[in-house]
């Protein structure tokens, strides 16, 4: 098939509506214009491939409002933001070059070459070889990703099967990778120098050593590997699949298949968002695929490789993206030409989600789940509280023998009325300020368990913080309450 329709047809009508049952408060939609194709997000901004128009536009996360508007070339599609230089690579629809934009005023700064433009092949018909006629097809190239750390780009080169590295800063080839038949898109592990490239005809994802460059593994991860996300918290890849129903999850010390977490069917797009949970959407409809699957996301626990929950979209979105500083979600919808933001700390679906992963019960060494009450407070678990919360709780007094015993003991109790408290946060926003003034000491307090010599001063130490603090995680919520209720009667 021509690369061309091969990329239109994978291309097609998907939306999302992350939280559309909850209705509008988190929920903003931007018109990007005719179509709205490929998202990516750096630095309060998000920057949309609208390959219908012929344009890249620039989006203020906060604001939800177009800052600019970038006249880039008709059927743009897979854009790469190169922040240290204040690019932004683009490639388009049916054609090889690689297109790069300044990213301040938008100015065309030309193209790359990466390869020949045209391959001529012979048609598959049924005449013997020397009676058939040749067919010549436009290449196309469609992955980017760009590796700050050896200031290289890496652009799939589709209909030739490759994968090319080109120097950032003089926009030469210096190399072109043989992969596998039909490559999509390319992720690169920077603390590594490996390169993932999702061979959609192949069904694998090809594993490159970039000091090399050459391929070190073939992974058959699934029939027709797609969209691929870098997990650098767990060390792993997460790759879906267009025919198969699963989410594959691969090691990136060792480079090898870890696990495949079955879905309901074909997936496709995904993210991963601060608080350990992963996105997966099913396939969209297409030429390709047909009818598609109904609207639903489904959350994988990025840690444990456990599916935690799902919830129904309107449509299947084509890419979602995850702001890491707001927790932002933001996905594109092709044929309405709109951009989808919501605030997952507003979706009281996504909320039940992630409050259902962090009660789950410990599996392996974990000595707990989230802390629910503090993450609720701070709006993200990456925050610096929560997380050193969970270092002491898990770490220091989980470390010890009869630290694991008390924890143990501990979280049968927290993890009874810890739901309900993250509850009541979220829908009073007086009390998770409150709250948060409450984690302070409790973080200093928790901090005399360093100072903790034997098994038995863990115990007996940890006895004594937990129960002070119970105060603040149990008293707050109630003395809220109480005088919340003496105010409604005061007015009454």
């Amino acid at each position: 098939m021509d690369a061309r329709i091969l990329l239109l047809a994978l291309l097609v009508p998907a939306a999302a509506a992350y939280g559309q049952a909850d209705q509008d408060e988190h929920v903003s939609v931007v018109d990007v214009g005719g179509a709205a194709l490929w998202i990516e997000v750096h630095e309060g901004n998000a920057y949309v491939a609208n390959p219908s128009d012929g344009e890249i536009l620039v989006i203020d996360i906060d604001t939800s409002v177009v800052t600019r508007n970038i006249e880039a070339v008709d059927g743009v599609s897979v854009i790469e933001v190169n922040g240290d230089d204040g690019l932004i690579y683009a490639t388009a629809d049916g054609q090889a070059p690689v297109y790069v934009y300044d990213m301040e005023t938008g100015e065309s700064l030309g193209m790359i070459e990466i390869g020949d433009p045209e391959i001529t092949l012979y048609s598959t018909s049924d005449q013997p070889y020397g009676q058939r006629e040749y067919v010549t097809f436009a290449t196309n190239a469609i992955g980017l990703d760009y590796n700050p750390a050896n200031k290289k780009l890496y652009a799939v080169h589709t209909t030739v099967n490759s994968l090319v590295v080109i120097d950032a800063e003089t926009r030469q080839v210096e190399a072109e990778i043989p992969v596998g038949k039909a490559p999509l898109l390319v992720e690169v592990d920077e603390s590594r120098a490996i390169a993932y490239v999702s061979n959609r005809e192949s069904s694998s994802v090809s594993v490159i050593d970039l000091s090399t460059n050459f391929v070190v593994e073939t992974l058959q991860t699934g029939f027709a590997a797609t969209q691929m996300v870098v997990d650098t918290v767990n060390d792993r890849l997460f790759v879906t699949h267009h025919a198969s129903p699963h989410v594959t999850a691969v090691s990136l010390a060792t480079k090898e298949i870890e696990k495949k977490i079955q879905l309901d069917g074909p997936t496709h797009a995904l993210a991963l968002d601060g608080n350990g949970l992963l996105h997966v959407t099913y396939l969209p409809e297409s030429g390709v695929t047909g009818a598609g699957a109904p609207g639903r996301v489904e959350f994988i626990d990025a840690a444990t490789l456990e599916h935690v929950g799902g919830f129904a979209l309107q449509e299947n979105p084509f890419t979602i993206r995850v702001d890491p500083a707001t927790n932002k979600l933001f996905a594109t919808v092709l044929e309405s030409g709109t951009l989808v933001s919501a605030d997952l700390a507003g979706s009281t679906e996504y909320q039940a989600i992630l409050d259902a992963k962090q009660a789950a019960p410990p599996t392996g060494s974990e000595t707990g789940g989230g802390c629910l009450i503090a993450t609720a407070a701070y709006g993200t678990e990456m925050a610096a509280e929560v997380q050193r919360l969970r270092e002491l709780r898990e770490g220091l007094v989980g470390g010890t023998a009869a630290g694991a015993s008390f924890m143990g003991w501990f979280n049968d109790i927290y993890y009874s009325f810890s739901p309900a408290v993250a509850d009541m946060q979220r829908e009073h926003p007086v009390l998770k300020e409150a709250v948060r003034l409450a984690i302070t000491p409790m973080v200093h307090s928790l901090s005399v368990m360093h100072h903790a010599d034997s098994e038995t001063s863990v115990l007996l130490l940890g006895i004594s913080v937990i129960l002070a603090n119970a105060g603040m995680y149990a008293g707050v919520p109630a003395l809220a309450v109480v005088c919340a209720a003496r105010i409604r009667r005061g007015s009454a």
